[in-house]
């Protein structure tokens, strides 16, 4: 469930709907992430089809180092004092967040911290990370006290997000980088 309206006019915490949502979310891009390298050889998983761009296997660690990275975060400012003088601060509504996360037309260089480097040692140990880590958001957001809507994290990008845009996040990132392995599988010159 998506708030197109002006994020500082929603008022009350999250709905169940809009945490089903998310939940629904999450699970899916973990599911599609996994379909998008499910049987792809070790060469295809590290071949770049550009030295500028990444492989299908970086694309996956870097989901993996984002989500750690953000999702620490995230539970920190949940055991924060609840902040709604905080919410005039939101510029972006959770419509307009998805969309930007999952379009492919434009490019944000990844932060230090962010940019891949092969220290999971191959696609599969981070895609155990990557589901351990996914099953560990799930269930925190199942049981997580408080209100989503009045805890806050700061973007890079898109500034400051409420707690349950930022699980929209979590996915919408997932699912930028799921379609960038599609782009990259059908670069001319991929392995078959």
């Amino acid at each position: 469930m998506l708030q197109e309206q002006h994020p500082a006019t929603i008022t009350g915490p999250a709905s169940e709907a809009e945490i089903a949502y998310a939940i629904e979310q999450l699970e899916s891009t973990k599911t599609a992430l996994h379909d998008a390298v499910r049987g792809l050889s070790e060469a295809q998983l590290t071949a770049r089809p550009d030295p500028a761009r990444w492989s299908v296997a970086e694309c996956v660690e870097h989901i993996v180092l984002v989500e750690g990275g953000i999702f620490g975060r995230l539970q920190h400012t949940m055991q924060k004092e609840e902040n709604p003088a905080k919410r005039a601060e939101i510029q972006v509504s959770d419509l307009y967040l998805t969309k930007a996360l999952r379009s492919r037309k434009t490019g944000v260089p990844a932060p230090d911290p962010f940019v891949p480097t092969g220290r999971f040692g191959n696609t599969t140990a981070a895609l155990a990370a990557f589901d351990a880590q996914r099953n560990t958001i799930i269930d925190y957001v199942k049981s997580a006290p408080g209100n989503w809507r009045t805890h806050y994290f700061t973007h890079m990008v898109f500034g400051t997000l409420d707690g349950y845009q930022t699980l929209l996040l979590f996915a919408g990132h997932c699912e930028r980088h799921r379609k960038q392995i599609d782009e990259i599988k059908a670069a001319p010159g991929f392995l078959q």
